[in-house]
């Protein structure tokens, strides 16, 4: 059962540094793209350019809402929908966002900072969950 918990949690880390690189390089991507095309040096069509401020848009796939969406659903899933697992699952998170800022090399882009506190904090209401379910009963 904790080989089970350990490797649920290693899952979590792994999941949340692929998005956060991958998140982070669509931001890099649409700044190189701005910086490109301010140089001169790049021309991008407009379908090109829209879809990466699109994906990376407050509602955007990549964007924070969806981001952190994503990272706290996984890691409900993983706790079986179990709320007392929260913080556990909130520190498997935050390593795995450490672990993506050092494979990144610096400062990961400003949207990974905002979706690592939007999803702290829909963990952590999920976390209170508990309190208000047995306080309502």
């Amino acid at each position: 059962m904790k080989a089970d918990a350990e490797a649920r949690t290693s899952q979590l880390r792994s999941l949340v540094e692929k998005m956060m690189l991958k998140q982070g390089q669509k931001v890099t991507g649409a700044m190189d793209y701005l910086t490109a095309l301010k140089n001169g040096t790049l021309k991008v069509d407009d379908a090109t350019r829209k879809q990466a401020q699109e994906d990376i848009s407050e509602n955007g796939y990549w964007g924070v809402e969806q981001t952190s969406d994503r990272l706290v659903s996984f890691a409900k899933a993983l706790a079986g929908d179990d709320p007392s697992k929260a913080d556990k699952l909130m520190a498997a998170i935050e390593k795995g966002f450490k672990q993506a800022t050092k494979a990144w090399g610096d400062t990961l882009p400003d949207i990974c900072g905002r979706t690592l506190e939007a999803t702290r904090e829909k963990m952590n209401a999920w976390k209170n969950s508990i309190n208000t379910s047995t306080v309502e009963e």
